[in-house]
């Protein structure tokens, strides 16, 4: 078994056309299209679909899947609706663009067994407060619970996405602030309208301090998507992307385990930010390619 590396378009910085002839010159077999700045979920006529399918095709390339970015969470309540109007819009290309996988951010998983938080009270006055007489409210009392409301909407949601990617054509791949496993299975376990997978990221896993391989390996049976980025870890706690290769993550240990437990998704080379970042992903590339056999499929 190989692995399939794929880029992402929007690290070129350049307009579309130009951007998939620059994912060409890297030489993998993927390329992973933003859905929000580049192909236009609510905008994208067939005609337009039709040529940069074929653009793609033309340079042995394949479309990698694609990424609806999003700036809340998930479940957050504002914009809500327009969020999952422009989230469904964009699963709706997957088939078009002949990809199975859109990349979407889920936010911090609530806590729905978290003990709801006591309120203190508006009146902070101790003789008020030990007075029976005085109209101040009662020290503290116990809000609701909002980390079990907001999960049950996440679940709700994923529910009605993932029925959704059914009559679409394709999978939801979720990623994640944070990788705490009793949280991801029991969100997952939830969700039973269709089927539902995580976009892997190492660099989260060193920004959060999570063992990257471990993590992996606790996950591997529900990973869809690899996002390829790197990342290191201060003295702080505080953690910050570098480029592949130039971070803490073990790609010597990480690729093979993938290959172990075959993983037969896509690995998306990706620098979010810098000021190198075509560079530095063709410079990602080349690393990754040094160290383990790919496929061309």
């Amino acid at each position: 078994m190989s692995l399939r590396l794929a880029v992402a378009t929007e690290d070129f910085g350049t307009p579309l056309k130009k951007a998939i002839a620059l994912a060409a010159t890297c030489e993998v077999t993927g390329l992973r299209l933003n859905c929000r700045t580049e192909v236009k979920a609510g905008d994208a006529t067939a005609s337009a679909l039709r040529q940069i399918l074929l653009y793609v095709r033309e340079r042995q390339m394949k479309v990698a899947g694609l990424l609806c970015p999003t700036r809340h969470a998930l479940y957050d309540p504002e914009y809500l609706e327009p969020r999952l109007d422009t989230i469904r819009k964009s699963m709706s290309l997957a088939r078009k663009l002949d990809t199975l996988e859109i990349l979407i951010r889920c936010g911090r998983i609530p806590n729905s067994d978290a003990r709801p938080e006591p309120q203190a009270s508006a009146n902070t006055d101790i003789d008020d407060l030990a007075n029976p007489f005085s109209f101040a409210p009662t020290a503290s009392k116990v809000t609701e619970n909002t980390q079990a409301k907001e999960f049950a909407l996440l679940c709700e949601i994923l529910n009605d996405l993932t029925q959704h990617g059914n009559h679409v054509g394709c999978t939801l791949n979720l990623q994640l602030s944070t990788y705490d496993l009793p949280l991801i299975q029991r969100l997952l376990s939830e969700v039973k309208a269709g089927p539902i997978n995580i976009a892997f990221d190492p660099a989260t896993a060193v920004m959060t301090a999570a063992n990257v391989v471990g993590t992996f390996r606790n996950l591997y049976k529900k990973v869809g998507y690899v996002r390829a980025r790197d990342a290191i870890r201060d003295i702080d706690g505080a953690g910050v992307e570098v480029a592949v290769g130039d971070g803490a993550v073990d790609w010597t240990q990480l690729l093979p385990t993938l290959l172990e437990a075959d993983y037969a998704g896509w690995i998306c080379v990706e620098r979010t930010g810098g000021d190198e970042r075509a560079d530095d992903v063709r410079r990602g590339v080349s690393v990754l390619k040094d160290l383990i056999p790919l496929s061309g499929g």
